[in-house]
């Protein structure tokens, strides 16, 4: 915009002139171009002033932002430009040296996922996650180097000359294979790196840092992966304009989160826990609650025939066809991996054999993490079908349930998730915590 003023006013002054000195008549020597020039740049800085696009004078700038105004990334986010505003959306291929414009914007509903990527269909970027309340979420799909892999930038364009606060929660739910959380200036100036590799079981303050931004300047954040895997960090980012106090500087608690097999209808520890009390010895449930077993039609169930170690991370039950279910040790978290090789063919089932007559109440969380064939976990007792839970077709975070059954002593209360396509292979993961009434 501002080539195109000074083009328009240079074009008038030049006309102006020429009417002045007749239609052929040019303006006589050198003198009198320059007194032209210093008039267009004297115009063309009026003219950005006036807009508050640019200004020499720092005065003016900050008097345009009061002293303490902040700009968080989740509320300030931008879902009609991805690189207009202070909070802009770039990714990089090669660790953060250079950076490239994201220019698509997707909504991704079966996933829940809305966000700004390099292309259409990528998930690779930077958007929100309805799973993941709170935190943007950056996502790369492997180690950030050569362009072999691409990953999500988030960037903060100072709207003024001046002292910015970095404050942010970061936040690592997955444990996956990432790096620190870079703050990183365009002129290459690390200002602030936070190790990710800890951040696991809560989220975490990084220490309030200063920054100096001159006006326009990019600040660019972002978490690379160190492995040939993907990584999805999550950030809440809050960039504070010369503080008029210290409070800026203080650093929050970290509020409790529930912990897995507690179930707040109760304010306890969960009685069972399927992954906890696993049995590597008894399918039958002779030494604890659970039992392994396989269906075709969700009401008959045939116990495992044996369990194996086996030498690719699988610690599970095997039925007679080699149909496994079990404990792994690739997928991070406290999931039991129930298997079926297609639709139509045997399914794992997870079993619950009530110890005493009563209600009890099942929690737990269910987790598609390969995005495979596969929609909900069903619940069968004394074969009719007593729930369901919703699977997904991907989601970043489990699918939390709550289902409370009614159980004569003896009875099983099955858990198994079938394949919704023919000859289509699924691994579906499940949390079950167990309180009585």
């Amino acid at each position: 915009m501002k080539k195109r003023l000074s083009l328009i006013l240079g074009a008038v002054l030049i006309a102006a002139s020429l009417a002045g000195c007749g239609e052929d008549e040019k303006p006589q020597d050198s003198s009198e171009q320059e007194t032209l020039q210093n008039t267009e740049q004297s115009d063309d800085s009026q003219t950005d002033q006036q807009t508050g696009q640019e200004s020499s004078d720092p005065g003016q700038e900050d008097s345009a932002l009061a002293q303490g105004t902040s700009f968080n990334s989740i509320s300030d986010f931008n879902y009609d430009a991805a690189q207009e505003g202070v909070w802009q959306y770039y990714f990089s291929g090669d660790n953060g040296e250079t950076f490239d414009k994201c220019t698509t914007y997707d909504d991704y509903p079966d996933s829940k996922v809305r966000g700004w990527h390099p292309w259409t269909g990528s998930y690779i970027g930077v958007g929100l996650n309805d799973d993941m309340e709170g935190f943007l979420e950056l996502n790369t799909d492997g180690v950030s180097k050569d362009w072999s892999n691409q990953m999500g930038v988030l960037a903060f364009e100072a709207p003024v000359e001046g002292r910015y606060v970095i404050t942010a929660k970061v936040w690592n739910p997955w444990s996956q294979p990432c790096d620190h959380f870079i703050f990183k200036k365009a002129d290459g100036t690390e200002v602030l790196s936070v190790d990710m590799s800890e951040i696991v079981d809560n989220y975490a303050y990084v220490t309030p840092t200063d920054v100096q931004l001159a006006k326009g300047e990019l600040l660019y954040i972002f978490c690379n992966s160190t492995e040939g895997s993907w990584v999805s960090a999550y950030i809440d980012c809050t960039m504070v304009y010369d503080p008029q106090d210290d409070s800026v500087y203080q650093v929050p608690e970290v509020a409790a989160l529930l912990i897995l097999g507690w179930d707040p209808a109760f304010g306890n520890p969960a009685v069972h826990n399927a992954y906890q009390e696993f049995d590597k010895n008894a399918a039958d449930g002779s030494n604890c609650p659970w039992i392994y077993a396989s269906t075709v039609d969700g009401s008959e169930f045939t116990l495992t025939a044996e369990y194996k170690d086996t030498d690719y991370g699988a610690n599970e039950w095997f039925t007679e066809g080699g149909t496994g279910m079990g404990q792994v040790n690739y997928v991070e978290g406290e999931y039991l991996e129930l298997n079926t090789p297609g639709n139509g063919g045997e399914v794992m089932a997870l079993g619950f054999k009530a110890p005493a007559e009563g209600t009890y109440a099942f929690s737990g969380y269910t987790f598609n993490p390969y995005s495979q064939s596969c929609e909900v976990f069903h619940l069968s007792l004394n074969g009719e079908e007593k729930a369901t839970v919703d699977i997904g077709e991907y989601t970043a975070k489990p699918n939390e349930f709550h289902v409370e059954v009614t159980m004569a002593e003896g009875d099983v209360l099955y858990f198994y998730c079938p394949s919704t396509t023919a000859d289509s292979w699924v691994s579906a993961y499940l949390s079950v915590f167990v309180n009585a009434q």
